[in-house]
């Protein structure tokens, strides 16, 4: 009985230990992200960009690679996905082309944040502006 006494008090100090370690390992506190988070935070960027939103083809969205910087805690990820329309960004009360268009996106995030979002070469996703 005594045996089993000791085993519950370890087991009661040892999970508290267990649960703040992988709390702290999902959550990404302190900017340290798993690559699965980043590629999630990532993907969310790219659908929540107003290209995307517009007219953006839901089954198309595909990550076509991914790619590590010589930076701690960074990576680029590449998504593809076609539009209905030509242009970018929100385009509400403009002429569009109606077109098939498709995108690439680079996406780099670092530190669990999103440090560069490049559409096609010459989009700037985190200002929405053309890259002059």
């Amino acid at each position: 009985m005594k045996k089993h006494g000791y085993l519950i008090a370890l087991v009661l100090a040892i999970v508290p230990v267990l649960v703040i370690a992988c709390t702290t390992q999902v959550s990404g506190e302190g900017g340290a992200l798993t690559e699965e988070q980043a590629r999630q935070k990532a993907e969310e960027f790219v659908k929540d960009c107003p290209t995307f939103m517009f007219d953006g083809v839901e089954d198309s969205f595909v990550l076509e690679e991914t790619l590590y910087p010589d930076i701690e805690n960074a990576w680029t990820f590449i998504y593809t996905f076609d539009s209905l329309h030509s242009g970018y960004g929100g385009r509400d009360g403009q002429m569009l082309l109606q077109v098939i268009t498709p995108h690439e996106a680079m996406i780099t995030v670092e530190n669990g944040e999103i440090k560069t979002a490049l559409m096609d070469g010459r989009w700037d996703m985190l200002n929405q502006q053309l890259i002059s």
